[in-house]
């Protein structure tokens, strides 16, 4: 989530509204001069790189109880004098680097090196996770351990769920169900969390459809729900704070293309791939120890950074539409195409999409074409969430402090980011929207398979587009529970690609009638997304996976290093086909077929306990 917080408090609302124009002003400039010096850049070195978040777990056997270990600071500091100690003597210690994250259970590792699109480096990256995990795991206590799982099961719990043990009970009106401790020491998601609860003037309330089994009361009455007198409630679990969603945890990867043409067209297919690879790795089925009827985090971290205050929220809801959320949500999926290289009747932004309309034009008049600078000028629409004193006095058109302040607030599911001077990095595209997996070797196919379609889409020009308020309505379908193989999403099936990779579409001398032809995108199963239609047409389309394939067999690969990557794209291809469980799915087959499980969508201490501790020996068999 950003950088560590440096300098002083940030302003107040209502210091943020008075510098607000001028901050704008400031971060327009500044990112029309990093634009400018990276808009000619060309660097074909294909790099790229994964972000693995793990939660810290304490196993107690002797109570059958499984806690959150609140430890960040101090595993964060025992690596760094790990790596001091060793003076660079330790190639072990040069497999990660280690970053903070929002709550103080979690950790967040990337490989201290990016890769490369050498096959010894896409075959090295399950050997690099397997390595991270076993570092941080040296970095804890005898009975804790890294899990990558999305999101802790029975947060906000009654009782213990994390170690230390703290009170809610004690806590203040903003925190009845988790702790403040949970929040990690740095300053700066403190004061994110005051910010957006500043702004709200109440607290971040969620309310997650349960999941019904057999013996779940009918109708659900959640106790802290019927606590604030929320009888909307009603068979919904509710979730009080921020940590609900801000704790959750993803797989995220991020790929340099070559130059700002390409990293833009990227940037847009992946935008339209997000809804895909969200239902491909569904994670989250419990929420405060209840199974709930979603699988996904999604819609519960863009609710998290919801900063309307209740006036706010009730005209959003008189007024909306359907196709784009809360503009005040700083969580969200991507409202705005940045190529315009893109068909002529997809539009480059949402018709709902909110811009800072002086920004733009300061944009327009700096040299940007109307795609980039409404991508920009969307992101500066939001207020900043931590500006200080420091970035205003720092300011100035040749540094990206103030940039810096408007995008670090706002988080789409996939992000563009500029070439950086400091670095030598190129232009790249970050994408976020999948959850993170089980298993090690689950990750790696996912992030493996991420690049080599990235790759793909560049090779081939691969057009994926459709109109962009269908992303965000993929992005609710793929949420769904079973959304993998129970749900259709938005996708493009004609015109996907020029040249002989369109001998598979349809055109009229294979006969096609005009329907087909008119037919450009539609409502697609995942599996028919990612192995194709089951259909004998000329005009089905071929699946993600089998062009990935045929990208993959251009390359001049030995047996063992073939047989390695094709291993991959069938765990991709079983999950999409269902013969392979999500780990949302895998965990509702745990907790129905426990023991101690009584049908009534309840996930008890003891089936926590046991489930996580089935994973810890999964990856140690992996």
């Amino acid at each position: 989530m950003g950088r560590a917080w440096v300098g002083r408090a940030p302003l107040s609302p209502e210091e943020l509204q008075k510098i607000g124009p001028q901050a704008r002003k400031w971060a327009a400039e500044q990112i029309l001069n990093v634009w400018r010096r990276g808009k000619d850049i060309d660097n074909p070195r294909a790099l790229w790189g994964d972000e693995l978040e793990y939660v810290m777990v304490e196993f107690d056997p002797s109570q059958s109880r499984a806690t959150a270990v609140l430890d960040q600071e101090n595993v964060l500091h025992r690596w760094n004098d790990q790596v001091s100690s060793t003076l660079g003597e330790s190639p072990e210690y040069e497999a990660m680097d280690l970053q903070p994250e929002w709550q103080n259970f979690s950790i967040e590792s990337t490989p201290s090196k990016p890769y490369t699109d050498e096959t010894r480096d896409l075959l090295n990256v399950e050997k690099n996770m397997k390595r991270r995990r076993a570092l941080i795991r040296d970095l804890l206590g005898p009975t804790q351990y890294p899990l990558t799982i999305a999101s802790f099961p029975r947060l906000g719990t009654k009782g213990q769920f994390t170690t230390p043990h703290y009170d809610t009970l004690q806590s203040d009106v903003h925190h009845r169900m988790v702790p403040p401790q949970v929040v990690a020491p740095g300053l700066r998601y403190s004061y994110i969390n005051q910010q957006v609860l500043g702004r709200r003037k109440r607290p971040v309330g969620l309310h997650v459809p349960i999941y019904r089994d057999c013996n779940t009361p009918r109708p659900f009455l959640d106790e802290d729900c019927l606590a604030e007198g929320a009888l909307f409630g009603k068979d919904s679990v509710y979730l009080e704070g921020q940590a609900f969603g801000g704790a959750c945890c993803a797989l995220q990867t991020t790929v340099q293309a070559a130059n700002e043409r390409d990293a833009r067209w990227l940037h847009d297919q992946l935008v339209i791939l997000g809804p895909t690879m969200l239902a491909l790795t569904a994670a989250t089925p419990i929420y405060k120890g209840y199974l709930v009827n979603t699988d996904s985090r999604w819609d519960y971290l863009t609710a998290s950074f919801d900063i309307r205050t209740q006036e706010e929220e009730f005209k959003f809801l008189e007024t909306s539409k359907p196709c784009c959320s809360s503009p005040l949500t700083r969580w969200s999926s991507n409202r705005v195409y940045l190529s315009h290289e893109r068909p002529t009747d997809i539009s480059n932004a949402c018709g709902q999409v909110q811009m800072d309309e002086p920004a733009k034009r300061q944009l327009l008049d700096g040299g940007m074409d109307e795609s980039i600078a409404s991508y920009f000028s969307n992101l500066l629409w939001h207020d900043p969430l931590c500006l200080n004193q420091d970035a205003i006095e720092l300011s100035s058109p040749e540094t990206t402090h103030m940039f810096e302040k408007f995008q670090h607030g706002v988080w789409k599911h996939v992000h563009l980011k500029m070439p950086e001077a400091s670095t030598g990095a190129g232009w790249r595209i970050e994408f976020r929207p999948m959850e993170v997996q089980l298993k090690d070797s689950e990750n790696a196919a996912f992030a493996v398979f991420m690049f080599l379609l990235s790759k793909a889409i560049m090779a081939y020009r691969l057009n994926f587009y459709i109109p962009i308020e269908l992303v965000t309505e993929s992005m609710q379908l793929a949420q769904k529970l079973d959304a993998v193989t129970k749900e259709r999403i938005w996708f493009r099936r004609r015109d996907w690609a020029p040249g002989g990779l369109n001998s598979v579409q349809c055109n009229p001398q294979h006969g096609c009638s005009q329907s087909q032809m008119e037919d450009t995108y539609a409502l697609m199963t995942i599996d028919e997304i990612i192995n194709g239609e089951h259909s004998t047409l000329p005009a089905r389309f071929p699946g993600l996976v089998p062009i990935v394939r045929s990208y993959l067999l251009e390359r001049d690969l030995l047996p063992n290093e073939e047989a390695k990557l094709m291993q991959y794209l069938n765990l991709i291809s079983c999950r999409a086909s269902g013969t392979l469980p999500t780990p949302a799915r895998w965990m509702r087959d745990f907790v129905a077929e426990h023991d101690d499980y009584q049908q009534d969508s309840v996930v008890s201490e003891k089936i926590c306990y046991d489930m996580l501790r089935e994973i810890v020996n999964m990856n140690e068999a992996d």
